[in-house]
């Protein structure tokens, strides 16, 4: 706490006095996601949330009992608040977030999406305890800063935060993301942004407070991770992305991620890779990867015409497995275990399996649709997607890995009125694991799980008052 301190105090002093009284630049670039103020916007702070209602039922097969069981079941009441002020003085500012969060019902708890696990960190579970937490968390609490010169900001957070500039750290996400604690910094200058990110601690959304890092051996106390990483935009529709980040001597992780859009947002095409690496030789269970660097490749186009719009994804992943303890797996991550701090990784395809084993190739395709037209009624939208995994490799299986998935949605948005953006939607998933083995084995293919038919349903009401 007393670098974090420190870190504070120097940030503030440089921000406050290289800052010209009420000075302001509106042609000035924005930080990515954070909230401008802009001048006239007076004194009072922005108050808004969401209210969530989301309901879960997935089934798994036991391949031991041959039969599918109820893995989740429940429905999560849930609401936030967040307090988002202005940038007084040009310079600094609070943003606070708080969420509540209650099962209405669950029939296999502890196992959720939305509420707390009844342990304090993911490195000490006690499965003695059979029902979820519901409670209150605090998701959000720093102090904003930012200079204004030209068409340059430096800006910055001090507190619990989520990051939000170039870089290798990101955070889980429920109905609301993980929170870290620390300072973000960065700089925007015309088309060229830098952010640099540290944090010695972190909170899933799945645990009300939070928790230290610690290594796959569960013993070993991580100090902190940092991330330092650049975007340059080449042309307004071209960019690229490079970022570098560290576990204190534990993990390190890396990315470059290029991509285009078109005019108009009509054609979205990306190539992104991902690596990491442990510092691990000795053969204990922080040496994930046995010295080499595991990656993964990934592609992306979507083209947009309305009503429609179509995706196709590739991935391709490396993660070496000659000995038990290796991973077997791909996870963008600074800490190996779940529910521990995320990475800034962008493939995901609701459709249930992370598609990532060693050798592992996947492919996902999905088109959409706008059913104004048909219906004669603004906001319904329905989509199908499905995606199929092939070659799986990892050490003590034989079999190669064949996995495949298919998803329908419906869904619909408020277009106007007191409820405008409100939200309500239905997503069904079919997976199929072509093996024969068990879900989560401890040896093989150590994030693979059997057969899933699995539904949500998910409820938004937006709000804000000012």
């Amino acid at each position: 706490m007393k670098f974090l301190t420190s870190i504070l105090c120097f940030l503030t002093s440089i921000f406050v006095h290289a800052q010209p009284a009420l000075a302001s630049d509106e042609s000035a670039p924005a930080t990515a996601q954070e909230r401008i103020a802009e001048p006239g916007e007076g004194l009072l702070p922005v108050v808004s949330g969401n209210l969530f209602y989301f309901s879960r039922h997935r089934k798994r097969y036991d391949v031991d009992e041959k039969r599918f069981r109820d893995n989740l079941h429940h429905q999560t009441l849930q609401g936030s608040i967040n307090i988002s002020t202005p940038y007084y003085g040009d310079v600094a500012g609070l943003e606070l977030g708080l969420f509540s969060t209650t099962d209405l019902a669950n029939s296999a708890s502890p196992y959720h999406e939305m509420s707390f696990f009844p342990w304090r960190d993911p490195w000490s579970p006690d499965w003695s305890k059979r029902d979820a937490k519901s409670g209150n968390s605090l998701y959000r609490a720093h102090l904003k800063l930012r200079h204004v010169t030209g068409d340059r900001q430096f800006w910055g957070k001090v507190g619990y935060f989520q990051p939000t500039g170039p870089g290798v750290i990101g955070v889980n996400w429920s109905l609301m993301p993980g929170t870290y604690r620390g300072l973000e910094a960065g700089l925007d200058s015309g088309p060229f942004s830098v952010a640099f990110a540290w944090a010695d601690q972190y909170k899933a959304p799945w645990f009300s407070d939070l928790f230290h890092f610690y290594e796959n051996d569960d013993q070993t106390r991580v100090d902190h991770l940092w991330s330092l990483g650049a975007r340059f935009h080449f042309t307004p529709e071209f960019s690229a992305e490079a970022a570098y980040g560290e576990s204190h001597d534990f993990l390190r992780s890396a990315h470059l991620k290029f991509k285009y859009t078109s005019p108009g947002e009509k054609v979205y095409l990306s190539y992104q890779l991902y690596g990491m690496a442990d510092r691990d030789e000795s053969g204990s269970p922080n040496n994930q990867y046995g010295g080499h660097v595991a990656h993964q490749h990934y592609l992306a186009a979507a083209w947009r015409s309305a009503p429609w719009i179509l995706r196709a994804e590739f991935l391709h992943t490396r993660a070496p497995s000659s000995q038990p303890q290796h991973a077997g797996y791909f996870g963008y991550r600074l800490t190996g275990r779940y529910g521990g701090p995320n990475g800034a990784y962008e493939p995901w395809w609701d459709n249930r399996s992370d598609w990532n084993h060693n050798r592992e190739s996947a492919v996902f395709l999905s088109v959409s649709r706008s059913l104004d037209d048909l219906l004669g009624v603004s906001g319904f939208t329905a989509g199908l997607s499905g995606v199929q995994g092939w070659g799986g490799r990892v050490h003590g299986v034989e079999e190669r890995l064949r996995e495949n998935a298919w998803s329908v949605d419906f869904a619909y948005t408020v277009p106007g009125g007191p409820l405008k953006n409100a939200f309500i939607g239905l997503h069904y998933t079919r997976y199929d694991n072509r093996t024969n083995l068990p879900s989560y084995p401890e040896r093989g293919f150590k994030n693979l799980f059997q057969d899933e038919r699995d539904l949500k349903i998910l409820l938004t009401i937006p709000w804000q008052l000012r």
